[in-house]
């Protein structure tokens, strides 16, 4: 895909239509969004929004590896829950071609995730945009079944009214199973008797609506076709070369993913799935008013096109990306690839989606955003690393998925670094006030503590689950360990009071909405890097360094960035750290194990979640919750938190690797050796042996062998039920 030219450009500004939104399509946004974030259930998906999360998945050939054979890795980030949210099955039914073994979820009839005889798999979620919002110009309209139309085209097409039913249980004493129909208002909320659909957006739901101004937001989604997951596991489940993996990978039509794949021949393969909409402007090559990304205008120019050129298992009615338009590698030169949920193909990373061509014409758009790449970028700088020094094993594999090491720790410290060395040469008052902060020179002078680390992020606590660790087994820090810990603290509030000094006092006064954790640290990383460029100026033209009195750029960067550490170690020292620190001022005592915790969540909540686990597992700190775990912000080992962070419970995260596993072809004929290990247990009753038997050695990175032979799983057989019609 090649980049627009000049003339692209210039032909695109002449003909996009200046479509905009209706002031009161602004109300509803905000309306919709006030209300979503009142609903219990939406909680979560918020909490999610703000941290950074997903999967990593990478793989090597045989031609860099100790056994000659490929080796896939792959852990899958998702709700760090009791019971787990995937568990381990083996699938054997001979005569219908089942020997597959590997992970699911409740309720999925195939392994989602696993090997088979012949094959490996795995995957990492992709945010490709395959869903678009509308602001829809309401008219009524008697004729239509729900009284109302919206206009396309100037035409009127009737708004489809879907009646819902809703069942809850009503509390009374000593009455079970007391069920009743949700009308008029339920514990406050509303109950509307039916959903309304606009045919036109794949039937998809208006959201929110205001009949007095005639404007309403729906909602389109490949999704809200007649999709076929299931089928497409069941192909995965039973496939025996890469030809029948790619073909379920067609099947595969909603929840798009970045699939990696090993086999028994020694090849390796990245291929991304999902049914991307194409878009009437952007085939076109213009964007119609706000691109996808936004709310769009729904009466005309902004639509989905019509089926013209079916692809193999299409679900979607609508045109898509053909499949060997999405990015895929199958054995590449290098001899590995990566994917941590980064841009698979580079086209965002200069901050503009929509500037790519389609082979045949038209914009070749993905999604606005990625993930930073910080995982995919340690991930890949430590296999180049490994295969430059010799051959990689499966343990080698595993540690790299055990690694804590903070990436973008190596980005920033050094401009502090560089801001305290400046200050102490500097004529700057201000300047020359924050170096002469004694706690100041203590964390950034050369050889102190964020000169001397290596950016690691172990607890250094005695509590603390460290991947240094052994099955659980808890050692002693060492005293290396114990100063990572501390500069892991430092840095990692620092990150909180930079962000809350630059991005956060620019747009909190204008009343703008604060990008999530994963733009903001691109756009703080842009400030900075390129400062020599910008001098602190975003593309919008304002100063995010702005330092009253002082004229100098350079000086008002170093000022705002000593000032944030200054703001760190305050706050460490004050009572928004009192429960993790007690107030104390001595950096020693700032170990990142008492901040940096984990809670696996069970559905009753407490005392099933861990901790407490009904006092069988208490939690590391008496009056801090949870596990007191390494790990971080963006680490590979998945542990993240917002990128805000300033108090004792926000560094605790919710959200990992819900599955480890590294595998690759046996020496035997057929079939793969492989290791995982799951966050947990299979039950979710409390005191059952299997509620939480695995979660020592995961908290620990430690895994165990998968058996798929039946004589290595009837070796160790604890438990055995048979099951036989009546």
């Amino acid at each position: 895909m090649g980049a627009l030219t000049a003339a692209d450009k210039a032909q695109k500004g002449k003909t996009a239509k200046k479509t905009a939104l209706q002031p009161e399509t602004f109300k509803l946004i905000k309306n919709y969004l006030d209300r979503v974030r009142q609903l219990p259930v939406s909680q979560r998906a918020i909490k999610l929004g703000e941290q950074s999360h997903g999967s990593n998945e990478f793989a090597v050939s045989g031609r860099h590896t100790a056994s000659g054979k490929p080796i896939l890795a792959n852990d899958p980030h998702l709700d760090l829950n009791v019971p787990s949210v995937l568990y381990q099955i083996h699938l054997k039914a001979k005569q219908a071609g089942f020997d597959v073994i590997g992970s699911g979820f409740a309720g999925v009839p195939f392994i989602t995730i696993g090997q088979n005889e012949h094959i490996a798999w795995g995957v990492t979620s992709n945010p490709i945009d395959d869903t678009d919002f509308f602001q829809e110009q309401i008219v009524p309209d008697a004729s239509s079944l729900s009284g109302l139309s919206t206009i396309y085209l100037n035409s009127k097409e009737p708004v489809i009214p879907v009646p819902q039913v809703f069942h809850y249980n009503e509390i009374a004493a000593g009455v079970f199973d007391n069920l009743m129909i949700a009308k008029g208002v339920v514990g406050g909320v509303p109950i509307p008797p039916a959903v309304l659909i606009v045919p036109r957006r794949n039937q998809g739901p208006i959201i929110e609506l205001n009949l007095a101004g005639g404007t309403a937001l729906s909602v389109q989604s490949t999704g809200f076709s007649g999709t076929q997951e299931l089928e497409a596991f069941r192909s995965f489940n039973l496939a025996r070369n890469l030809d029948d993996f790619t073909r379920a990978l067609q099947s595969f039509d909603f929840g798009p993913g970045n699939f990696a794949y090993v086999d028994v021949k020694g090849n390796i393969a990245y291929i991304m799935n999902g049914e991307i909409p194409i878009r009437e402007d952007l085939q076109a090559g213009f964007v119609n008013g706000l691109p996808p990304f936004f709310v769009r205008n729904g009466t005309g120019g902004n639509e989905w096109l019509s089926v013209e050129n079916p692809q193999p298992g299409q679900a979607t009615p609508f045109e898509i990306l053909p499949f060997n338009e999405l990015p895929q590698v199958i054995n590449p030169s290098a001899g590995y690839f990566v994917n941590a949920n980064n841009d698979p193909v580079g086209h965002s990373l200069d901050n503009n989606a929509l500037n790519q061509l389609r082979p045949g014409g038209g914009i070749y758009y993905l999604n606005p955003s990625f993930d930073f790449g910080m995982r995919a970028g340690r991930i890949t700088k430590t296999l180049e690393e490994l295969i430059a020094a010799g051959s990689i094993t499966p343990d080698d594999m595993k540690d790299i998925q055990a690694d804590t090491k903070m990436l973008d720790a190596q980005v920033f410290t050094s401009f502090i670094l560089e801001a305290f060395a400046n200050a102490m040469a500097s004529a700057d008052p201000l300047l020359a006030a924050l170096a002469a902060d004694p706690r100041v020179a203590e964390v950034a002078e050369k050889n102190g503590r964020l000169d001397s680390w290596d950016y690691s992020t172990p607890t250094g606590v005695e509590e603390g689950y460290d991947a240094s660790d052994i099955d659980g087994r808890l050692l002693p820090p060492t005293e290396g360990e114990i100063q990572a810990s501390v500069a892991a603290t430092i840095y990692s509030i620092w990150r909180g009071q930079m962000i809350k000094n630059t991005i956060d006092a620019v747009l909190d006064p204008l009343g703008l909405p604060r990008p999530r954790s994963r733009e903001t640290m691109k756009a703080l990383r842009n400030l900075l890097v390129n400062f020599d460029t910008n001098q602190g100026f975003g593309a919008s033209g304002i100063n995010f360094f702005n330092v009253p009195g002082v004229t100098d750029a350079a000086t008002r960067r170093d000022i705002v960035i000593l000032k944030s550490l200054v703001d760190a170690l305050d706050r460490l020292a004050g009572p928004e750290f009192a429960g993790a620190f007690n107030g104390s001022n001595k950096q020693n005592d700032y170990r990142w194990g008492r901040l940096h915790r984990l809670v696996l969540h069970h559905p009753l909540g407490s005392p099933f979640s861990i901790p407490p686990a009904g006092g069988a597992f208490p939690p590391s700190f008496p009056g801090l919750p949870g596990i007191s775990v390494d790990g971080g912000y963006d680490v590979v080992d998945a542990s993240s938190h917002s990128a805000r962070a300033d108090s004792s419970n926000d560094f605790m995260f919710d959200d990992g690797p819900v599955r480890r596993y590294v595998g690759q072809p046996s020496r035997a004929p057929r079939g793969f050796q492989a290791e995982t290990s799951l966050p947990g247990g299979a039950s979710g009753v409390l005191g059952k042996p299997r509620f939480d038997n695995l979660l020592d050695s995961w908290l620990t990175n430690d895994t165990y062998e998968v058996r798929h032979r039946i004589p290595d799983v009837l070796r160790d057989m604890g438990q055995k039920e048979v099951f036989k019609p009546g």
